[in-house]
């Protein structure tokens, strides 16, 4: 990979780890600014909800804009607003500065992925986007828990300082190094008619699914752990870490596989394995008793890095597939990805907390694979137009 897309995975660092910051010192922050600890968990839902629904329309208005410079700007914004927020006095201006910079943030994942995809040949491109996703994931594993340790060193406030340096650091780096790039259409709502295309419509669907799926469990793996291997405190956390791991093979493995096959193809063998694995966080409960919690901490662990890896691998194969589908519109269906990416989050959120009130720990997997059936189902049932085969026909020789 050229070292413009290392440059563009930092944009998204950058951006990944202003997004969860603050969360290792809710409690800091809810009892100096006088709410609950579950009202102030709702600075993340706000800024989830924002990049969730606004993600599409503020993508689409900018999309004739040049996108290293549309880059530049938002990181600079979303530097300033995080530096801006840790000394705001009021708890209902934090959930305004996060609204405000969800609406700067949105712009950087899908602005780096169209980068990405116009600068790499298209055997190439799945690698690139999965190293630009690996920017969020490498936030969640290190720069959030950075900001944890800031935050405890130098008080909470400081966790949206770190944030922020982060985000201004990144822009000499994108400046200098990452080349102009042409905005492609001026906004307009005809720009999402690109929704129409089969393959656009298939691959939207298929990362709503797949992330309400995933999520009544990585909502609540914390418990989860717990409840099948007994593990708690810092023991616990390092199982949590699994996550991050398995995502990183996942976007390794995820974009060789948009690179080297077909994505009818690969979505079949993904969300077969998806729904293995799923089901697989219900069969454990049923070991526990027989053979010990001590004994399950290797399958647990492997679960965990085996669901998080399928899931993740799907992120640079559906990518490559919607910029594929419209190069010109590239931005902003990898916009609508991610739209339907925080909707999927949320929703497997709501149905896993449902599930566990109404049924318990147990049933969460069932209910996990069988919705990672849904998705198997519509990767099978899916195919591509076919292409025209257009024969030349040489003139006769008189």
């Amino acid at each position: 990979m050229p070292a413009t897309i290392y440059i563009l995975a930092l944009a998204t660092f950058a951006v990944g780890t202003q997004s969860y910051v603050f969360t290792g010192l809710l409690s800091d922050l809810a009892h100096d600014l006088g709410v609950s600890v579950g009202v102030a968990g709702q600075l993340a839902t706000a800024f989830a909800i924002t990049s969730g629904i606004a993600a599409p329309f503020v993508v689409n208005f900018f999309s004739g804009y040049e996108r290293r410079r549309l880059l530049v700007s938002a990181l600079l914004l979303v530097g300033l607003i995080n530096l801006g927020t840790a000394f705001l006095p009021s708890f209902n201006l934090f959930v305004a500065a996060r609204i405000l910079a969800a609406l700067c943030a949105i712009l950087v994942i899908p602005t780096a992925g169209a980068i990405a995809a116009s600068l790499m040949p298209k055997n190439k491109q799945g690698q690139a986007l999965g190293l630009i996703l690996s920017g969020l994931t490498l936030a969640l594993m290190l720069g959030v828990p950075l900001g944890t340790v800031i935050g405890d060193l130098f008080g909470w406030r400081a966790t949206f300082v770190f944030a922020g340096i982060i985000a201004l650091m990144a822009v000499p780096f994108v400046a200098k190094l990452v080349p102009e790039s042409p905005g492609t259409a001026e906004a307009s709502f005809s720009n999402f008619e690109v929704v129409k295309l089969r393959i656009v419509k298939v691959s939207l669907l298929l990362s709503i699914v797949s992330f309400v799926a995933a999520y009544p469990i990585f909502a609540f793996i914390g418990p989860f752990i717990e409840e099948v291997t007994g593990l708690e405190g810092g023991y616990l956390g390092a199982m949590q870490a699994a996550i991050g791991v398995g995502s990183i093979i996942g976007l390794v493995i995820g974009g060789k596989m948009a690179d080297g096959r077909p994505f009818t193809q690969n979505i079949k063998i993904l969300f077969g394995a998806f729904v293995g694995v799923q089901a697989l966080y219900s069969v454990w409960f049923l070991f526990p008793e027989l053979l010990g919690t001590s004994q399950m901490i290797a399958p647990m662990a492997l679960s965990i890095i085996g669901s998080s890896a399928i899931l993740f691998a799907t992120g640079p194969v559906i990518e490559k597939a919607l910029v594929n589908a419209n190069p010109p519109q590239a931005a902003l269906t990898l916009a609508m990805n991610t739209s339907m990416i925080y909707t999927g989050q949320g929703i497997g959120a709501a149905l896993g907390g449902i599930v566990i009130a109404r049924q318990g720990y147990e049933a969460v997997g069932g209910v996990s694979a069988i919705i990672a059936t849904v998705a198997l189902a519509i990767a099978l049932m899916f195919k591509p137009k076919p292409t025209r085969q257009v024969q030349d026909h040489k003139p006769a020789t008189p």
